[in-house]
């Protein structure tokens, strides 16, 4: 079975076209009013298209950890960042080794290591997975698709390498393109700044790239659970 579009990408797709079937006659008219008016329309749409990339990230990693959660994959096959973040945030073992370095109860921590650790044996001896697995707790605090946020995003999902797999998927620099998309956000959205000349050819490229961006990752990301963790009849039942 091949590759199938997650449903994450089509939605997303579905709004960016959307987006330029509504803005194309409402930037003649813009322009037409002159004062600018024209280049703040293009800029509230793109802050609008660079929102639904964040739309696209927490839908698609809320469904591919769906996806591992119904899989039925075995404790070997699950990636191993993913499952040392599952456990480490579950287990809350941040607290207790801060805990740790504050009252020096060494006794505490051990005891929170051996229940950890035979938790895991359990699992990995063909048990129940010892934990809920939370979506949310995955995104915490990186779910907004920064180059500095979807490295570390994706890690915890087993993903070591991002740019990687997203560069090899759509024959690009995605590190490049992506801080680009994000600079030129972050410019309009904090600091009003629109670039001189940008126009609706420019917008248009610009969405153009952030389809790119998510096709290749969408594709990439797929193919690595795909490969290692599930048949693609299960991803493709739980993410497209």
């Amino acid at each position: 079975m091949s590759y199938r579009c997650s449903r994450a990408r089509r939605t997303f797709e579905t709004q960016l076209r959307q987006a330029l079937l509504e803005i194309t006659p409402l930037y003649k008219i813009a322009t037409k009013n002159g004062g600018g008016a024209g280049a703040r329309l293009l800029a509230a749409y793109y802050v609008f298209a660079f929102a639904q990339l964040e739309v696209y990230i927490k839908s698609f990693v809320e469904d591919s950890i769906t996806a591992v959660s119904v899989s039925g994959a075995s404790f070997d096959q699950w990636p191993d960042l993913m499952l040392a973040y599952l456990l480490h945030k579950s287990e809350n073992l941040g607290a207790e080794y801060r805990r740790f370095g504050i009252n020096d109860d060494e006794g505490a921590i051990l005891d929170k290591l051996a229940q950890t650790a035979r938790k895991i044996a359990a699992w990995g001896a063909g048990g129940a997975i010892p934990t809920a697995v939370d979506a949310s707790a995955f995104l915490e605090k990186k779910k907004y698709p920064s180059p500095k946020n979807l490295p570390q995003l994706f890690r915890r999902l087993g993903v070591k390498q991002i740019w990687a797999v997203v560069s090899a998927a759509g024959r690009m620099n995605s590190e490049m393109i992506l801080t680009s998309l994000s600079d030129l956000r972050t410019d309009i959205a904090h600091e009003g700044n629109v670039p001189p000349g940008f126009g609706l050819s420019d917008y248009r490229d610009r969405l153009a790239q952030m389809r790119r961006f998510v096709a290749a990752l969408d594709r990439g990301v797929s193919n690595r659970f795909c490969k290692n963790v599930m048949p693609r009849a299960t991803w493709n039942s739980a993410v497209a």
